[in-house]
């Protein structure tokens, strides 16, 4: 019984809650309608193309109505703003834009060598700086001999340098 009783407390409690929030809901709607009053709008026009074209050109045979200059909340007409000045800038768009990139030039990577002098003449040499001969060594293999004048010139050295890169191992 006792459960009975607190089920029945706890129903009437959202009743009345419920009923407390409708009325609610119903003075705050009438508000609404008081403080802003109905709007009635005219009642579309028929769905068709041919009666919107010629109430169209209906308005346009009567004109635009003039609008009432804008005024402010007190009624006062609003200033009207005049011919803004035109802006200063400090852009030269005349000015024609030059690059930042160096032009590629066709230079030579090899060394200039400077021309051969003759001989003076004077095979003999001082006392304290004895002439020295080179050594008799055993002649070079004919394919060492090509190698090395090859990388004598820049451009064979280039040329060798590139394909070592292509040959080398790619881990080593």
């Amino acid at each position: 019984m006792e459960k009975l009783k607190v089920l029945l407390l706890i129903l009437g409690g959202l009743v009345v809650f419920v009923w407390r929030m409708v009325q609610k809901m119903r003075e705050t709607a009438r508000r609404e309608q008081q403080e802003r009053p109905s709007v009635r709008r005219a009642p579309l026009p028929g769905s068709s193309f041919d009666e919107l074209l010629k109430q169209m050109q209906q308005q346009n045979q009567r004109g635009n109505p003039s609008v009432p200059a804008p005024t402010t909340p007190a009624g006062r007409r609003l200033p009207q703003e005049a011919a803004a000045p035109k802006a200063r800038t400090l852009e030269q768009p005349a000015r024609k834009a030059q690059s930042q990139e160096r032009r590629a030039t066709n230079t030579s990577l090899e060394k200039t060598v400077a021309p051969a002098r003759r001989n003076t003449g004077m095979d003999h040499p001082a006392a304290d700086n004895p002439l020295r001969r080179p050594r008799p060594t055993a002649p070079a293999p004919v394919a060492r001999r090509v190698i090395t004048d090859r990388l004598r010139t820049p451009t064979d050295l280039r040329e060798a340098f590139i394909l070592s890169e292509i040959l080398k191992r790619k881990f080593e």
